[in-house]
């Protein structure tokens, strides 16, 4: 599978990555009805503990963004979020918390800088993920 986002939202999503360090970042990626992400949501990492190994986004405030998006004719399809000085793939907490729905976007963040971007496709156990290849668009 590949997933089709535009560049201006790769920009925006590595800027807020690099904003947070050394913490994680995560917010919400938004899709038009042809599933191309044409626009980033920033959210609270919710996570009550230290955040620079994990994230959370709270349940109250997606179901409020849902809500929001789809008035606009447009669809959650994914979650972002970094990972200081980790690589960009999906950790054991990460993946028991995903939903095999959504494609999940990693940032690496090797010492504040925004590198390695991948996707990722968890299965319906969320025990495996699939990587998922990014199309930059216009």
């Amino acid at each position: 599978m590949t997933t089709r986002i535009a560049k201006q939202v790769i920009d925006e999503i590595h800027a807020h990555a690099g904003s947070t360090y050394p913490d994680e970042c995560c917010g919400l990626l938004i899709a038009d009805k042809d599933k191309r992400i044409i626009e980033s949501m920033r959210v609270a990492n919710a996570y009550p503990g230290p955040k620079h190994d994990r994230y959370d986004i709270d349940p109250l405030e997606l179901f409020k963004a849902d809500r929001a998006i789809s008035h606009r004719g447009f669809s959650i399809a994914g979650v972002y979020h970094s990972h200081p000085d980790y690589p960009a793939t999906l950790s054991k907490f990460d993946l028991e918390h995903s939903f095999p729905w959504y494609s999940y976007i990693v940032v690496s963040v090797p010492k504040g800088k925004a590198g390695d971007t991948k996707s990722w496709i968890p299965s319906e156990d969320r025990k495996s993920v699939s990587e998922e290849q990014i199309e930059v668009v216009e």
